[in-house]
């Protein structure tokens, strides 16, 4: 089977003034893995997922993550790789794709911090 998704049809999430989602690929067509493009501009969050591994892969801008007293710093055509049950928080001004698999839920994230 093929599915397109059309732009026009992602899902806009608003997470906070400085971050949103548009979903394109979620848990209601594969629960196998969710895409997504998020947004951000001057963003700060501390989250953690405790079913998915996550990917991002930054398109423009700069995303900065730490976790457990690591820093990693991913630019344009990085792709940064985030295993589930990971407390991690990221920053800075960015649009990535995300990919979560299984399927991103929103019952399955914890997020302990937002700073607009």
């Amino acid at each position: 089977m093929i599915t397109l998704i059309k732009n026009s049809k992602g899902v806009l999430r608003k997470i906070a003034k400085s971050y949103q989602v548009t979903n394109f690929l979620t848990k209601e067509n594969s629960k196998n893995l969710s895409v997504a493009v998020s947004r951000a501009k001057n963003h700060k969050e501390t989250t953690k997922n405790i079913k998915s591994d996550r990917v991002y892969y930054i398109l423009k801008g700069k995303l900065t993550a730490k976790s457990q007293n690591k820093k990693f710093v991913g630019e344009e055509g990085d792709v940064l790789f985030i295993t589930k049950n990971t407390e991690y928080q990221f920053q800075g001004i960015f649009e990535a794709i995300v990919i979560n698999s299984p399927a991103f839920n929103p019952e399955d994230e914890k997020i302990s911090e937002i700073k607009d």
